[in-house]
């Protein structure tokens, strides 16, 4: 998601878990959004809020676009996926979908009714509800897909550590973790100290808003420190001119997280 947005609803409770299946609240304008253009509203799209400034519109038709409508960095991600992909926040389906279309096996982690709906009706065999969590303590992927800043659901950089490794326990030892974010650093700071990228953010859905939470954009080199401490190495695959990029995670083996 694009980060140029300001709440007026406050701020994100102190402490609060940065766990996917605690946002359902906040995510809950985006399934409306979603379940709006299921019943045949094109336009139904969800507003976008955070404290850097501006609101952005993100149609609910974006999480379904096609590989051909994608940038550099998310098109990397759908080529570099092998073997079995757990897509985290999977969304509608854009990048479920095509992979599934290539023959891999696909299972979808989302939290929204409407979202797991599009990706059940798309030919999603397996789509489940909640976040890393769902999966089974003995199952294993060739790829883990976090993408559409999909490490921005750690919330916070001292989360990014763990978050990464809980990613990284449900790898195949030979597994990757394919996620994108933007580098902040060029945003500027907050006046209470916070990281650049360690963003309030809230959505709405015509005029329906969920509470406000927090979300992580990272450069490459905290995500590579934090990458480290969770027993990852960290590559960048390919960067775009906005500052986005796509980052390549394996295990170095003596690091953090079950064999």
């Amino acid at each position: 998601m694009s980060g140029n947005a300001r709440s007026e609803e406050g701020r994100p409770e102190e402490g609060r878990p940065s766990a996917l299946a605690s946002y359902a609240a906040s995510w809950q304008p985006l399934d409306q959004a979603l379940a709006a253009y299921r019943a045949g509203r094109a336009d139904a799209a969800v507003r976008v809020r955070t404290d850097v400034g501006g609101d952005d519109e993100m149609r609910a038709a974006y999480f379904l676009r096609r590989p051909a409508d994608m940038g550099a960095v998310e098109r990397a991600a759908l080529e570099g996926a092998r073997g079995r992909v757990l897509d985290l926040g999977a969304g509608a389906g854009a990048f479920a979908l095509p992979l599934a279309r290539r023959g891999l096996a696909v299972t979808a982690l989302e939290i929204l009714p409407a979202g797991r709906a599009l990706l059940a009706e798309g030919g999603i065999a397996d789509v489940r509800d909640g976040g890393v969590e769902a999966v089974a303590p003995d199952e294993r992927f060739d790829t883990v897909l976090a993408m559409m800043n999909g490490v921005g659901l750690c919330g916070t950089v001292s989360a990014l550590p763990m978050c990464l490794a809980v990613m990284a326990n449900v790898l195949a030892p030979e597994g990757q973790i394919l996620a994108d974010s933007t580098d902040p650093r060029s945003w500027g700071g907050f006046a209470d100290g916070r990281y650049a990228g360690e963003v309030h953010m809230q959505l709405d859905f015509e005029g329906t808003a969920g509470p406000p939470f927090p979300f992580l954009f990272v450069d490459d080199e905290l995500l590579e420190e934090a990458a480290r401490l969770a027993g990852l190495a960290c590559h960048v695959v390919v960067r775009e001119p906005d500052g986005r990029y796509l980052a390549r995670l394996t295990r170095e083996w003596g690091g953090a997280g079950r064999r």
